[in-house]
């Protein structure tokens, strides 16, 4: 009974947070309280932004290589679901520049430490109570909202360097994620999930990217993430995700740069229950359009190790 108990509230929870490339499916359903997890990914890119995903620098070639690691929580709130979650996010870069600064030969570009990470806060606000993995398992699906605070902080960055995995600010992001489910067959369930998103910034002031600007600033990006999934078994599942980018322009010492992001992102996802506390999935993904020669591919792989402690929930009559 525990065993299964704990697979069919685990097969939907599968997602964690990871950085600029997006959150990933199955990342905004709701999930049982008192959950501890931890979530290793591996994360392969190639594009013309900046390792954080939020610079567009044209004319760069840059191949990331980051293994975001993602710690959360999960516990209850006057009756709401609340998450807590952490993530570091080591892994190297290399890159090539059309024309680098001629302070800074192309030798420079690389580096290795870490890339910026976060710490959150996801707190339901409709249709999001705490429950715990017995009630969660049995409570009909339904449309859900929450409100989700992240603050990323910078990772490794030194600023006499063309290219570093850090940002050298702050980024405070402000969503709202939804979940909505069709169907009413929970072991065929097919779900959109919505999340939009607010990236504000802090100033630069010890910039990389030129011999010369004092500061850099950046204006708000916002985005737009969609999944789309359905499980074809009660342990696998795959859809679409589709992921929008406007705004982001940075401003170097007072004048504009002609960088501002406006692209659309798409891809494919698939994910399988290995076991009952272990779930892995794959994305690939790339920039569909997008203004100033943006460009991106990426390859997403990701475990999920959750923990629940099924003796805290158990009556004394029931048996394994």
């Amino acid at each position: 009974m525990v065993k299964k108990l704990l697979a069919i509230s685990l097969l939907i929870f599968i997602g964690a947070r990871v950085f600029a490339q997006g959150d990933g499916p199955r990342s905004y359903l709701l999930a049982p309280e008192s959950v501890w997890g931890v979530v290793p990914k591996w994360l392969n890119l190639n594009q013309n932004l900046l390792p954080a995903g939020n610079i567009l620098v044209d004319g760069a070639d840059i191949k990331i290589d980051v293994f975001p690691t993602t710690f959360f929580h999960t516990l209850g709130i006057k009756g709401r679901f609340a998450q807590i979650l952490i993530m570091a996010n080591p892994g190297t870069a290399t890159g090539s520049l059309e024309n680098p600064p001629p302070a800074l030969p192309r030798t420079e570009l690389n580096a290795s430490g870490f890339s910026d990470g976060f710490v959150a806060f996801k707190m339901g606000l409709i249709n999001a109570p705490a429950l715990n993995i017995k009630e969660f398992a049995s409570h009909p699906h339904s449309f859900s909202l929450s409100g989700y605070f992240r603050l990323w902080y910078s990772g490794t960055y030194d600023g006499n360097k063309l290219l570093n995995l850090g940002s050298n600010r702050l980024t405070f992001e402000l969503g709202a994620p939804m979940a909505i489910p069709f169907g009413k067959n929970p072991k065929r369930a097919t779900w959109l999930e919505v999340y939009p998103n607010i990236q504000f910034f802090t100033d630069n002031n010890d910039p990389a990217r030129s011999s010369t600007s004092q500061k850099i600033e950046q204006q708000p990006l916002f985005l737009l993430e969609n999944h789309l999934t359905h499980n074809f078994t009660t342990k696998f599942w795959a859809g679409l995700d589709l992921r929008y980018h406007f705004g982001g322009q940075t401003i170097a010492d007072g004048i504009k740069d002609d960088n501002r992001i406006n692209m659309l992102g798409g891809g494919v996802s698939a994910g399988y229950q290995l076991l009952p506390f272990l779930a892995a999935n794959a994305s690939y993904g790339q920039i569909l359009l997008g203004e100033n020669n943006a460009q991106s591919e990426m390859i997403r792989l990701t475990l999920t190790f959750s923990y629940v402690n099924m003796k805290k929930i158990q009556t004394p009559n029931e048996n394994d």
